[in-house]
């Protein structure tokens, strides 16, 4: 019963030890290390891959379970190191597919795009509106996701807060590569309204083909 009861009062240590992080004012987490929104180094500057989002609190509780999450299923620091890299990996790959998509509807309104105004200024202004959306979501992407920003430069007073800044950055570049995915999305819509509308015209003979 006593080693029971021994037991039973470490965990509660333990649990209480990790609310108390959770519940951290933003002051003592920059002091300990641990804050989501610090670059790392000796000065303590804002990193502004960290600016904005969900407030320190709640987003470094949400780090601090999906790091010990992935400790225990994977079963050592490095494996969580080589885990977090492929997903960078796959972050940056998924961008690379939005500059081909965005690079191919630019090329095509540069041979076509003249065509498609003379349909009207409804064509006109949603083709302009859609290759702003397209540049719009590419510029996104290049600010947020394909600056180069090594890990391990990420690193913070010990190593859990260093894989904490990590996640977190790997959130910030995903929220960019989602936003700039949703601008070409919203960009190819309204390229494709302006062809619609240029073939519409031009199946009522009221502006030529070719």
């Amino acid at each position: 019963m006593t080693e029971q009861a021994a037991q039973h009062q470490a965990e509660r240590k333990r649990e209480t030890a990790n609310e108390s992080t959770c519940r951290l004012s933003p002051e003592a987490g920059d002091h300990a290390g641990g804050g989501a929104g610090q670059d790392g180094s000796a000065m303590g500057q804002p990193d502004d891959y960290e600016r904005g989002g969900p407030t320190w609190r709640d987003d470094t509780c949400g780090l601090y379970e999906e790091y010990h999450f992935l400790l225990q299923v994977l079963g050592s620091e490095a494996e969580v190191w080589k885990s977090l890299q492929q997903q960078f990996g796959i972050v940056t790959q998924r961008t690379q597919m939005i500059f081909g998509v965005g690079a191919l509807a630019i090329s095509v309104a540069g041979f076509s795009g003249h065509r498609l105004a003379a349909a009207g200024p409804f064509s006109g202004l949603t083709l302009m509106a859609g290759l702003v959306c397209i540049l719009a979501g590419l510029f996104v992407a290049l600010y947020g996701v394909v600056r180069v920003r090594w890990m391990s430069s990420l690193r913070g007073d010990t190593v859990e807060a260093s894989f904490l800044r990590l996640l977190a950055v790997r959130n910030r570049k995903t929220r960019y590569f989602l936003w700039s995915l949703k601008l070409v999305i919203v960009g190819l819509v309204l390229y494709v309204a302006a062809l619609g509308w240029f073939l519409f015209r031009a199946s009522l003979g009221l502006v030529p083909l070719v």
